[in-house]
């Protein structure tokens, strides 16, 4: 399941350069992770669907920097499903700017964790019918 997310650089994510921060990018990038979990039926707003002591925690990031995006750009931010393992998933996600052109690209590698007791869980059914399994 591929979900698209929209954002509009603002003032606040430009740095002095006057392209978006790497910190805002990355930031950027975990919200659009959030919008893909609430579209899979992880999340009920912002807390886990029936189970509140629940997170996803990153355990792998990687993104390469293709090109600059500016303030006022309207950028869409894909976020795809590519493998999963017991208990760790990993999403692909671009940045794409209004031209089309792949500004940021890469993935997240995460897991899904019991905060209360400390530990991992397996990959739930509602993120697992969408990620093939790790070979």
């Amino acid at each position: 399941m591929e979900f698209v997310s929209t954002v509009k650089v603002t003032t606040a994510q430009v740095d002095d350069l006057g392209h978006l921060n790497h910190v805002f990018a990355l930031q950027i990038l975990e919200y659009a992770r959030d919008d893909w979990y609430a579209e899979a039926g992880l999340w009920q707003g912002r807390r886990w669907s029936g189970a509140e002591n629940l997170a996803t925690l990153v355990l792998n990031i990687n993104f390469n920097y293709r090109g600059e995006c500016f303030l006022d750009e309207d950028l869409k931010i894909i976020t795809r499903p590519m493998e999963r393992g017991s208990k760790s998933f990993t999403l692909a996600q671009q940045i794409v700017k209004p031209d089309s052109t792949i500004a940021i690209e890469g993935t997240v590698t995460s897991l899904v964790m019991d905060m209360e007791q400390h530990r991992t869980l397996p990959v739930p059914e509602c993120l697992a019918r969408y990620l093939p399994t790790r070979k």
